[in-house]
C-alpha cells in the first residue's frame, strides 16, 4: 500500500503554506528559544547591513556622475618617497600640455580651490570656492537643479562674471530661496551673478560654489599669491586601461620634466588613480577590516543559533520519529527544519534592519572627516536591503542545515523504542555542538586580537611626543582680500595691530601669526648652506611666524633664542631651526651664526631678494609631517619677509579656547571688516580630527564587535555545558551515590568546558596571525604579532571561559542523588 507523505512534497494545495504555519506554531511554543535566536541573528545581520550601507555608498557607488569609474587623476610620484601618491596639481601651461599631448583621455577638465570672500553689509564670510575649466559640468553629466550651469561663453575674459552654487550651501546660507537666482553677489570684490543651483549630490571638489576660469599659457601669479595650480581629471577612452594610461603619460611627463624641471623630482614615476580611490585612500582598508570583523561576528551568531537548534533538535527526536512513521520523508523533515531556520533568519533580518537604520546615523557620524566623497549619501537603499535578504538566507543555511541533517541522520525509529524523554543525546551530535563552540571561541579570539592591536596602535599614536603643547590653543585661518594685501608691508599692516589687540584680551596668554597648522608641514624649499657640499638635494620645511610663536606652542629651545618684536618688525633675515636641521645640514657644528639660503622664497610672487638667513636659535624637534612620519628639517623666519601664502593665528589662552572665539572675531573685524575667519577651533581638536579620527574609528568598531562576539561566546559555552550537564544528571547522581565528592564532579565539568575553550584558543591563535597580517597596514607603533596583546586576549578569553564553565559546574555539584536516580 502506498504511503501518503504528510502534507505531500509541496502539500496537497501545491504550496509550502502548511509547512510555514507549522514552523510558526513550533517556534511560538518556544518563545524563549525563538527570541534568543532572533536577537543573536539581529546583532550580526544588523551590523552587516549597516556596514554594507557604508561600503556600497562609499566604495561601490559614491558618485552620481556619468561613468564615474573611468574618471582618473594623474600624479607625479617621487620614487624616494615611500608613501604612495604624489603631485596631482599642475601650473596652467603644464595642465594644457597634458590635456593636449595625451592619447588616452577623451575629455579632460581641471579645477583649482580658492578662498572666496563674500562681502555683505554685516561683514565678510568665506566660501570654499572652486575655479573650474570649460566643459566641467558637461564632463560630469549633471544639469542644474535651478537655473543653468556655466556655458562656453561664461569662460571668456570679456564675459559677465557668474557663478554656480552648491545645493547644501544654498539651503544653509540662503534657506533654499529661489529668489537669489540671477542676483549679484560681491565675491572677492567682484559682483558676480548666480546663474544656477546644482542638485543635492553634485559636490565636485567639496566646494560651496564654482567659478569659471580658463587656464592659459601665461603663468599669472596673482599679486600676493603663489602661482595657481590645477587639479587634472580625465575620462579614459573606451577600452583604455589604467596601465595603458600610465604608459602614455610617462612619455608626456618625461618630456615636460625638461620644460618644468622645478616641479619634477630627479627620479619619478607616473601614477594614474581612480577618483574614488584618491578620495577614500587608506580608509578603504579600514572599512574592509571592519567588514571582516562583522563577518566573524555574524558567524559567531550563526554558531550560537546552530547550537540552540542542535539542543532543541534532541528534544524533538520523538516528534520527528512520529512524523517519519506517518510517511514523511527525510527530505521533508529537513525542509521543515530549514523553513524554521529561515523564519528565524528573516525575523532576525527585519529586526537587524531596524537596528541598522537606527545605528547608521551614529556610524556615519563616527566616520573620520574628509575620508569619504562629499557626493556619497549613506543610507539603506534597495541594494542594501537585497544584501540583507541574501544574508538572511545565507545565515539560515549556515546555522540551519547542519542541525537539520543531524536531526534526521540517525535511526528515527530508535526514539520510539526509547522510554526516556529526549535523553538519548547522541555522541555525534554532542561532538558537533562542541566543535561549534570551539569555532566560536576561535573566531572571538581572532576578533579580540584585532581589536587589541588597533587599540595598542591608537594608544601609541596618542602617546606620540608632539614637541609642543597643543592644549589651550585657539586656531583660525584668515583669508585676506588679495586686492588689499599684496606685499609683506600690507600683511604686517594687518597682523601687527591684530596681534596686539588679541594679546590684550582677558584670558589670552600670547598670540602669534602662523603660515601653517602644526604638525602638518609648511612651505618646502631647497636649502643651500655656504661651505657645505652634498650630492643629494637638501630640503627643509619652513614657517613664517611672529616672535610669540614659540611661546604660544611652548617650544623648548636647545640653543640660542627666538626673534624679538623689533627683529620681526624690521624683517630681519634671521631664522630658528629645529634639531634635525642642525644635525643633518651642519653636521655637529655649532649652528648659531651659520647661514643658509631658502631658494623657494626667491620664486614667491612677493619674492625675497637674496633669501639668506642667519641662525639665532635651535629648538627641539616638533612633529611637522603628521604624527606617524619622521620629523623633517624645519626653519622659522619672520612673517614680515613676504606677503605671499596663506596665514592664520594661534592664540594661547588661560581658559577654554573656544570661549574666546567671539572676542577674537570682534578684534579681527575691528582691524579689517573685510577679513573672514575659517578653520576655527582648537589645535587639539584639529589634531584629533586629522590624526586620531581614522585609527579611533577602526578601533572603536572592532572593539564593539569583539565585545559582542565575546558575550555570544560566553553564552555559547555556558549553554552547551548547561545542556550537557542536564543530560548527565542521571550519571552524576550515580557517581555521587557511590561516593563521588562534589569537588570531583566540579572538576569533571570544568575540565570538559576548559577543553573546549583551550582548543578554541589554539585554533584562534592561528587565525589571529592571519588577521594580524591583514590589518598590519593600519597599525603604527605595534607589531602585528605583539606578544602583550596576544597574551592579554588569551587571558580575557580564558577568564571568560572559566566564568562560563563555573555556573554549570556549580549546578552539577548541587544534584540530589536520590532525585537524579529517579530522573529516568
Amino acid at each position: 500500500m502506498r504511503q501518503v507523505e504528510l502534507g505531500g512534497p509541496w502539500s496537497r494545495s501545491g504550496t509550502m503554506w502548511p509547512d510555514i504555519r507549522y514552523a510558526a506554531r513550533s517556534l511560538a511554543k518556544n518563545p524563549g528559544f525563538a527570541a534568543a535566536a532572533v536577537m543573536t541573528l539581529a546583532l550580526g545581520i544588523g551590523a552587516s547591513t549597516a556596514l554594507f550601507s557604508v561600503l556600497e555608498n562609499v566604495l561601490m557607488e559614491p558618485f552620481p556622475y556619468t561613468d564615474p569609474h573611468r574618471l582618473v587623476s594623474v600624479m607625479i610620484h617621487d620614487t624616494e618617497q615611500q608613501q604612495p601618491g604624489g603631485r596631482a596639481f599642475y601650473v596652467g601651461p603644464e595642465y594644457l600640455d597634458y590635456a593636449e599631448q595625451n592619447h588616452v583621455f577623451d575629455r579632460v577638465i581641471a579645477s583649482s580651490p580658492d578662498d572666496v570672500l563674500y562681502t555683505t553689509a554685516e561683514g565678510t564670510e568665506r566660501f570654499e570656492g572652486l575655479l573650474v575649466t570649460p566643459g566641467t559640468f558637461e564632463f560630469f553629466g549633471m544639469p542644474a537643479l535651478h537655473g543653468r550651469v556655466m556655458v562656453a561663453a561664461d569662460y571668456e575674459p570679456s564675459a559677465p562674471p557668474v557663478f554656480v552654487l552648491r545645493y547644501k550651501t544654498w539651503i544653509k546660507r540662503f534657506s533654499g530661496d529661489t529668489g537669489v537666482l540671477n542676483k549679484s553677489f560681491v565675491l572677492d570684490g567682484v559682483a558676480r551673478t548666480l546663474v544656477g543651483v546644482m542638485p543635492p549630490r553634485f559636490a565636485w571638489g567639496d566646494a560651496d560654489l564654482w567659478i569659471p576660469q580658463k587656464p592659459d599659457r601665461a603663468v599669472d601669479p596673482s599679486s600676493g599669491a603663489l602661482p595657481r595650480y590645477w587639479y587634472l581629471l580625465g575620462h579614459l577612452k573606451p577600452r583604455i586601461s589604467e596601465r595603458e594610461a600610465v604608459a602614455d603619460f610617462e612619455v608626456v611627463a618625461r618630456r615636460l620634466s625638461q620644460v618644468y624641471p622645478k616641479d619634477y623630482p630627479k627620479r619619478f614615476t607616473v601614477q594614474v588613480q581612480a577618483l574614488a580611490e584618491q578620495v577614500v585612500g587608506q580608509f578603504r582598508s579600514t572599512l574592509l577590516t571592519v567588514l571582516g570583523a562583522v563577518g566573524l561576528l555574524l558567524l559567531i551568531g550563526c554558531a550560537n543559533v546552530a547550537n540552540l537548534l542542535l539542543a532543541r533538535g534532541t528534544t524533538r527526536e520523538k516528534e520527528l520519529a512520529i512524523r517519519s512513521a506517518l510517511g514523511a520523508s527525510r527530505w521533508r523533515l529537513v525542509r521543515q527544519l530549514l523553513i524554521e531556520s529561515l523564519m528565524l533568519a528573516l525575523s532576525g533580518a527585519v529586526l537587524g534592519s531596524l537596528l541598522a537604520w537606527a545605528g547608521l546615523k551614529a556610524l556615519v557620524a563616527a566616520v573620520p572627516p574628509r575620508t569619504i566623497p562629499a557626493e556619497a549619501v549613506i543610507r539603506l537603499n534597495g541594494t542594501v536591503l537585497l544584501f540583507t535578504l541574501a544574508t538572511a538566507v545565507g545565515t539560515a543555511l549556515i546555522f540551519g542545515l547542519m542541525p537539520a541533517l543531524q536531526a534526521v541522520r540517525r535511526d528515527l525509529n530508535e526514539p520510539l523504542r526509547d522510554t526516556g524523554k529526549g535523553t538519548i543525546g547522541g555522541s555525534r551530535r554532542g561532538r558537533l555542538r562542541n566543535a561549534i563552540v570551539v569555532l566560536e571561541v576561535a573566531m572571538s579570539l581572532a576578533l579580540l586580537v584585532g581589536a587589541g592591536l588597533l587599540m595598542r596602535s591608537f594608544a601609541a599614536l596618542r602617546d606620540v611626543e608632539l614637541g609642543f603643547a597643543a592644549d589651550h590653543v585657539l586656531v583660525a585661518r584668515l583669508p585676506l582680500p588679495p586686492e588689499r594685501y599684496k606685499t609683506a608691508r600690507d600683511l604686517a599692516g594687518f597682523y601687527r595691530p591684530l596681534l596686539q589687540r588679541l594679546a590684550a584680551l582677558p584670558g589670552v596668554v600670547a598670540a602669534t601669526e602662523t603660515s601653517t597648522l602644526p604638525p602638518y608641514g609648511g612651505f618646502r624649499s631647497e636649502v643651500e648652506v655656504p661651505g657645505k657640499t652634498h650630492d643629494e638635494k637638501w630640503t627643509t620645511t619652513f614657517q613664517l611666524c611672529s616672535e610669540a610663536y614659540f611661546d604660544v606652542l611652548r617650544v623648548r629651545f636647545l640653543k640660542g633664542r627666538p626673534f624679538t618684536e623689533a627683529e620681526v618688525e624690521g624683517a630681519r633675515k634671521l631664522a630658528v631651526v629645529n634639531q634635525t636641521f642642525a644635525e643633518k645640514y651642519l653636521r655637529g657644528e655649532n649652528p648659531l651664526g651659520h647661514s643658509f639660503r631658502l631658494a623657494e622664497l626667491a620664486t614667491f610672487p612677493d619674492k625675497v631678494e637674496d633669501p639668506v638667513f642667519e641662525i639665532i636659535g635651535v629648538v627641539a624637534d616638533l612633529k611637522n609631517q603628521g604624527l606617524q612620519e619622521p620629523v623633517h628639517p624645519e626653519a622659522w623666519i619672520p612673517y614680515t619677509m613676504t606677503g605671499a601664502g596663506e596665514r592664520g593665528i594661534l592664540v594661547r589662552t588661560a581658559q577654554e579656547p573656544l570661549a574666546l572665539l567671539d572676542s577674537a572675531r570682534r578684534e579681527i573685524w575691528a582691524t579689517d571688516r573685510n577679513v573672514a575667519l575659517t578653520l576655527t577651533g582648537t589645535l587639539e581638536g584639529f589634531i584629533s580630527e586629522f590624526s586620531y579620527a581614522g585609527p579611533r574609528f577602526g578601533f572603536l568598531l572592532m572593539s564593539l564587535f569583539a565585545a559582542v562576539g565575546l558575550v555570544l561566546v560566553t553564552i555559547g559555552v555556558y549553554s552547551v555545558l548547561s545542556y550537557a550537564t542536564a543530560r548527565q544528571t542521571h550519571d552524576i547522581g550515580i557517581r555521587m551515590a557511590i561516593g563521588a565528592e562534589k569537588a570531583h564532579v566540579l572538576k569533571m565539568v570544568l575540565i570538559s568546558g576548559a577543553r573546549l575553550v583551550g582548543l578554541g584558543i589554539l585554533l584562534g591563535l592561528a587565525a589571529s596571525f592571519s588577521l594580524s597580517r591583514f590589518i598590519a597596514s593600519q597599525l603604527w607603533g605595534v607589531s602585528a604579532g605583539d606578544p602583550a596583546t596576544v597574551a592579554s586576549v588569551v587571558a580575557v578569553v580564558l577568564a571568560t571561559g572559566v566564568v562560563a564553565c563555573w555556573v554549570p559546574a556549580r549546578r552539577a555539584t548541587r544534584v540530589d542523588p536520590v532525585v537524579a536516580l529517579r530522573h529516568e
